[in-house]
């Protein structure tokens, strides 16, 4: 077999894996911010943690390739990776209902510096998902390095319907930056579950009362400002950093503190907006809607000049965003409706071989008689119909 062609079928293999070790996977959320220092990793360990405490069964992995930190905050850095009886790697098993995994203990040693451009990291995170078993989970948690590189495009890329999680802090440096974050999350068609404000008010040591020595409420007006969910703030609490530092999660360590609260109503947040936003498409209250086109306003009807796609994002029966995409010529149509995150499309009497590949990746087929019709309004029909109904 020539070069390019074994390669090309171990990468096959390869995304085969990962799309079936995520098919086993309810949720997947990635806690991302437009900047260091937000709190981000802390908030990943401790909703990965409260989730498990709720029996709920809870992957955790660590994309921060550069300064992974979750085996020292989970106070788990002498665990190893087991091997399952069919020769397959595992992923660190931290309780009953909580696994995770990290470039750490991979390592050499634990101050090992990770010397990678972009097409090795892209490598290690698909493996870390398709090559370890993490079995059936109810959430899988990523905490990702700060900032939009290739890290969260890798998560973006390779899990399509994951949730991107903002945690930012109330300071007006970190809002700025957390807006870029928001912009990823538009480009490459990520939806967001909502934004926390990390270091929200202050708990004093002494009292344990919250006090209002930094500012508080950004994130919250914010997420009003973006139209985004505002899922909670957590507060500067000393037992952070102590608890972080010790390997003992807060929401464990100090169940009835106030920031252990605070996580509380965070978690119940979360899983109210996830179950909500499984519903939203299932119940198909939200689409991504694709119609290949010729021109701006004339529908394709051949599946073999199909390469100018507009694609529109719908929420309650209304245009949200509407995007002209061009496929690349050496991509398949599945693949790009995938990357696209596409759930429907628009198609003028389809075959039924294609309607069936759609089918088998879960994309939905809209049918239509009027080839002529003009994209924007074939939609805005069918989203009347649709509120009729």
């Amino acid at each position: 077999m020539p070069v390019g062609k074994e390669k090309s079928a171990i990468l096959d293999q390869q995304d085969k894996r990962v799309r079936e070790q995520l098919s086993k996977i309810k949720h997947k959320i990635m806690v991302m911010s437009g900047k260091g220092g937000v709190g981000k990793s802390t908030i990943a360990v401790n909703l990965a943690v409260g989730l498990s405490l709720q029996d709920f069964m809870v992957g955790l992995l660590d994309v921060d390739l550069h300064g992974p930190s979750i085996p020292k905050m989970l106070g788990a850095r002498e665990l190893k990776l087991s091997r399952r009886p069919d020769g397959r790697l595992g992923a660190i098993k931290y309780s009953p209902n909580l696994k995770f995994l990290s470039i750490e203990p991979l390592l050499p040693s634990e101050d090992s510096a990770i010397i990678w451009r972009g097409p090795i990291k892209i490598s290690a995170i698909k493996q870390f998902i398709g090559d370890i078993d993490w079995g059936e989970l109810d959430y899988l948690i990523i905490d990702a390095p700060p900032g939009t590189g290739d890290e969260p495009l890798t998560i973006a890329k390779t899990i399509p319907d994951a949730y991107a999680l903002l945690v930012t802090t109330p300071q007006e440096v970190s809002l700025i930056d957390v807006k870029k974050s928001i912009r990823f999350c538009q480009k490459v068609k990520m939806r967001i579950l909502g934004l926390v404000e990390n270091m929200s008010g202050f708990i004093c040591p002494h009292c344990g009362k919250p006090v209002d020595l930094f500012k508080r409420g950004g994130g919250q007006k914010l997420a009003e400002e973006m139209g985004i969910r505002y899922l909670g703030r957590i507060p500067v609490d000393p037992r952070i950093v102590d608890t972080g530092d010790r390997g003992k999660p807060i929401v464990g360590a100090y169940p009835e503190s106030i920031t252990a609260e605070a996580f509380d109503e965070l978690i119940r947040n979360i899983i109210a907006a996830t179950e909500l936003m499984q519903k939203e498409l299932l119940e198909e209250k939200y689409m991504r809607i694709a119609v290949p086109v010729s021109a701006p306003n004339k529908i394709e009807t051949s599946e073999e000049r199909f390469s100018l796609f507009s694609i529109y994002d719908i929420e309650n029966k209304r245009i949200l965003v509407k995007d002209v995409v061009k496929k690349s010529d050496d991509q398949s149509l599945l693949d790009f409706l995938k990357e696209q995150v596409v759930t429907h499309i628009l198609l003028f009497n389809p075959t039924e071989e294609l309607s069936e590949r759609l089918d088998k990746e879960n994309i939905k087929v809209l049918r239509i008689d009027d080839k002529d019709g003009n994209p924007d309004q074939l939609i805005k029909d069918l989203l009347s119909e649709r509120a009729k109904a």
